[in-house]
Parts: C-alpha cells; structure tokens; sequence
C-alpha cells in the first residue's frame, strides 16, 4: 500500500470531518438532532414530476398544495477526491417558476447515507412554501489522491458549487427557476455555502451540472461555524504552514466583492454551551483567535460588537460578527434569532422565523 496515498486519504478526512465537526473543545461530534415528533407525509417519486403548465412569472412564494420528493439524485460523475455525492429534490406539485434553494446539512447525523436526511423536515417545509429544494449531502470520505489540506478544502468548495449548478441546470424539471438560486447552510454546511456564494470555486470536473459557477441570488444561514470551526488540535500549525487554508473555512476574504449579495443569518435562542470556546488573551501571538484572524480585523469587530468582554466567543457572537462586516460595507442583510430553538433542532416558535427567512432571500428588492 502506497503510505503517501494513505496519509492523504486520511488528511483530506479529517478536514472534512473537521469542517463538519461540532465546536466544543474535545467533543468528538455535535449531539444528535433530535427526532422531530411530527413528520409531514412525503409522496415519492422517481422520475422529476412534469410540469402542468409553466407559469408566465414567477410566483411569490406562498403556501402550496403538496409536495413531491425525489430521491438520490447523484449530482457528480467522479472526483479526483471526494465520492461523488446525491440531493433530493422537494418540490410543490403546483406547477409555477418556483425560486430554487439548495441546502448544505452540518454534522451528519446518521452516516453517509443519511445525512442530507437532518435536514429533511427543513427542506419539507420549505417546498411546501413555494420552493424547489435541492438538499444536498457533500464532503464524503475522500476517493483516491495524496492532496493537501489546501488542495482537499478547495475539492469541498467544488462539490458545493457542484451540487448548486446540478440543481441550476435540473430546476425547471421540477418547476424551479434557474434565475433564482439561494444557497443555504446550516453550521458545517456553512462552510460550503458561504464558499459558493462569496469565493464562486469552479463546480468539480465531474459534476453532472454546468462547468462555470452562475449567479447566486441570495445565502441563507444557520448557525455556520466560520470562526469557531474548525477545532483539530493542529490547526495552529496548519495555519502556519499554508495560511489559504483559512480562507476555506471562513468567508471574510471575499466578503468585498459581494456587497450586493443578500444574506440572511439565523441563530438559535439557545445555541448551547458547547459550542462556546474560552479565548483568554485574544491578542496573545499564540492564542486560538490569532491563528484565525492574523490581521486581527475580526478581532477589531469581535471586541467591537462586545463579544470578547466576557473572555468567550459562541454562536451568537460569530452570527453577529458576519452581520456587522456585511452591514458595514452596504450588504442587504438581516440577523434573526430563533426561539425555542438549539443549534441542532428547530422549533415552537423558531418555524416561523425559520420559514420566513427563505421568502425574505426570494424577494426582489
């Protein structure tokens, strides 16, 4: 056996599980979403539904009829590097040109088969509210190749634009428009999204949609894990050795060439302690936050917007953070908090906040 191969497949692992990893120091994965009580009735099908009469505009996304799901759909005929991955499709039975959204899940939840599942309920009721959703699974365990922690970040950044232009190039199948793609990302699966829409990676070759990322008309997110992920213990020195590989799990570099982009961030009432990381002297050479933010801009804004007095950073603090950048320099962009709701499940009155941040990226200013 080739050992290069092999510290390769292994490398490219565990930045991926590293990326879709939990915050808490030591915690070896995010706790388990919790099972939801009360699941709408999906009707499936294999074949994409055709649709009964193409609407002449596009309609304001509102409360539909059913919806229809498709499943495992592969979205890539290979990669150098990650397995090629599927979506499912949810989408409303009532024909229309429906905006398209396409969902990036965190940490998975039940092994590679059904991880794109944690966010099945999600994607349900978005479709259910006038919306095409293509939900997407991504960053499987690498396929072949010695590849850097830079080069293996840059494939996950691949597959997302991948999986967006697969749903671009099949939307109208399913009564979708094309010319509206909002991508979403939960905690993980920020990275990702926030990856397709600020750092526009080219799709991998072997994807199955177009070659060249198109527009992106608005990012939707919950809880992406920007600064706070990753936390493998080497990061400090991984940092060091190619500082690039920060811009894979943090959207701040691009940031400036998006100022029109809409986002819409979300965070949970009650995101959780463990993810909540001590920073002690944020401006020590060898603390956690400097190996992260090496110009020390964000720790300007972090201290800025408060969230450094009490000698922790969590999730409200790192949503927060991506507000203020995006709204300093002009980004139509809003920050909503979810009651009742962790950084794991959605729910009581966080559904509706939830929701309402999918028609908010659809409109048209």
């Amino acid at each position: 056996m080739d050992t290069r191969d092999t510290a390769g497949r292994l490398r490219v692992g565990v930045l991926t599980a590293v990326l879709l990893a939990g915050c808490a120091p030591g915690a070896s994965s995010a706790p388990a979403r919790a099972t939801p009580t009360s699941v709408p009735s999906m009707t499936v099908t294999t074949p994409p539904p055709t649709p009964t009469k193409a609407a002449t505009a596009t309609p304001t996304p509102g409360p539909t009829s059913s919806v229809v799901v498709t499943r495992d759909l592969l979205y890539e005929s290979a990669d150098p590097v990650l397995t090629p991955d599927a979506v499912d499709v949810y989408a409303p039975t009532m024909a229309g040109r429906w905006p398209v959204v396409v969902m990036f899940h965190g940490a998975p939840g039940g092994g590679p088969e059904s991880d794109r599942a944690d966010l099945g309920e999600e994607a349900w009721r978005v479709a259910q509210l006038g919306f095409v959703v293509f939900n997407a699974s991504w960053g499987h365990s690498p396929a072949a190749a010695d590849m850097s922690w830079y080069d293996g970040g840059l494939a996950l950044g691949a597959q997302g634009a991948c999986a967006v232009e697969f749903a671009r190039m099949h939307a109208a199948a399913y009564s979708g428009d094309p010319a509206t793609m909002i991508v979403f990302g939960h905690s993980g699966g920020g990275t990702p999204a926030a990856m397709v829409a600020f750092a526009r990676p080219k799709p991998t070759a072997g994807c199955l949609g177009g070659a060249t990322l198109g527009g992106i008309s608005a990012l939707v997110t919950w809880e992406g894990n920007w600064v706070l992920s990753p936390t493998y213990p080497d990061w400090n020195a991984i940092v060091a050795e190619d500082p690039r590989v920060m811009d894979l799990c943090t959207p701040w570099k691009y940031l400036p060439e998006h100022k029109d982009l809409k986002v819409v961030i979300l965070v949970s009432e009650n995101p959780g302690s463990q993810y909540e990381r001590e920073v002690g002297d944020p401006w020590a050479a060898d603390s956690w936050l400097a190996a992260r933010d090496p110009s020390g801009d964000l720790r300007r804004q972090l201290q800025a917007d408060g969230a450094l007095a009490d000698g922790t950073i969590g999730q409200a603090d790192m949503q927060q953070l991506l507000y203020s950048i995006l709204k300093a320099q002009g980004n139509p962009v809003t920050l909503d908090v979810m009651p009742a709701s962790t950084h794991e499940v959605v729910a009581g009155a966080g559904w509706d906040v939830f929701l309402a941040a999918f028609p908010k990226a659809a409109q048209h200013d």
